[in-house]
């Protein structure tokens, strides 16, 4: 069910001349970009960053059983091993998930410039996820600290044209552990690539996003927010949708000046 969402997702993107809409529907369009937006950046939030956070946990563990502790809560199924100075490698089996280089601090520390390298994943179905998901090369994300939040950076140079600029920050924590639950701000700005087309899809973060604990049973919706999008295809006219939250039950969609409100529930 998952992948058959995940391409009428993909045609959605690339079919900006197509007659969609209907009676009753009329953001439909609209709602399918902003789910393409939605599902990437959970991706990149709950396997890319936050274990770099736990990871920071782990280093910085004062004895071996409380690594194990950690280990046991946040990489149950994983591995970490120490591969160079200050060099990091998260497996999943015998398969490299994330490498990360530290340069020496701790995610806590002022002037702390992570670098987190995603390894390529292998299932075909991420195809139409951006392109940076799927690529022979990893995607590359910084991670640094900004005040009392985090700043994670893409490059378009080594993210095969997809960049951010966005500010998170942990809400729950356990002491020397960020992120102990996945309840966080999100701000901020940044573009994905997709292969199909190429799309381009921009986004603009023009109130703060909470996320209050990431669920399957209610769905990868974030609960409050508003995002601005744009979808650029070749010579096609350009698409902008608006999404807004409401609560842990409803997403405000608005495009071509239509304004729908969607269950939040039911996003895969």
């Amino acid at each position: 069910m998952k992948k058959n969402i995940l391409i009428i997702i993909a045609i959605a993107l690339v079919c900006f001349g197509c007659g969609r809409e209907r009676r009753g529907q009329l953001t439909q369009r609209g709602k399918e970009i902003h789910d393409s937006w939605n599902y990437a950046t959970i991706q990149i939030v709950q396997n890319d960053i936050i274990p770099a956070f736990h990871l920071d946990a782990w280093i910085s563990a004062a004895t071996d059983s409380a690594r194990n502790a950690i280990e046991d809560i946040f990489f149950p199924y994983r591995r970490i091993r120490q591969e160079g100075t200050d060099i990091y490698t998260i497996y999943n089996g015998p398969n490299k998930e994330l490498t990360i280089n530290t340069f020496g601090k701790t995610l806590k520390d002022d002037g702390s410039n992570w670098l987190v390298s995603k390894h390529k994943l292998q299932n075909e179905g991420y195809k139409i996820l951006p392109e940076i998901f799927y690529s022979a090369e990893a995607e590359k994300i910084h991670i640094s600290k900004n005040g009392d939040q985090w700043r994670i950076q893409m490059d378009s140079s080594e993210n095969k044209g997809s960049i951010c600029h966005l500010n998170i920050k942990p809400l729950e924590n356990d002491g020397n552990i960020l992120f102990n639950t996945n309840k966080f701000t999100l701000s901020g700005n940044g573009r994905y690539k997709y292969a199909e087309g190429p799309v381009y899809l921009s986004f603009d973060i023009q109130k703060t996003i909470l996320n209050d604990k990431l669920s399957y049973t209610k769905g990868y919706y974030f609960v409050d927010g508003i995002v601005q999008f744009l979808a650029q295809y070749n010579n096609s006219n350009d698409i902008s949708v608006k999404a807004e939250y409401l609560g842990t039950s409803q997403i405000a969609i608005t495009y071509k000046n239509v304004t729908e409100y969607w269950n939040s529930t039911n996003l895969w």
